[in-house]
């Protein structure tokens, strides 16, 4: 499991840990008076975004939306065009 803030996510290798590592948690949450927001929970999932990153079974990759701008941009043609670009 990791927490960020709000944001936790639980990862497993296998269905039954997941379930297992599920029930763990609830029982926490409810022992301590804790709730979760329905509409914010996404269960048995194989990847997703969390925290503007990719989250597959390959581990955390970046996400592809927060790279368009970057890869649409165009090369510098001229000296004051590189200035420019580095700041």
């Amino acid at each position: 499991m990791e927490v960020y803030v709000d944001d936790m996510i639980i990862k497993s290798e296998a269905f039954d840990q997941h379930l297992t590592y599920l029930i763990e948690i609830f029982d926490q949450h409810h022992r301590y008076s804790m709730r979760l927001n329905p509409a914010k929970c996404i269960f048995g999932v194989k990847g997703g975004k969390f925290l503007g990153f990719m989250l597959t079974h390959r581990g955390i990759e970046v996400n592809p939306d927060k790279c368009v701008g970057i890869l649409s941009m165009r090369s510098p043609k001229n000296l004051k065009e590189v200035q420019h670009l580095v700041g």
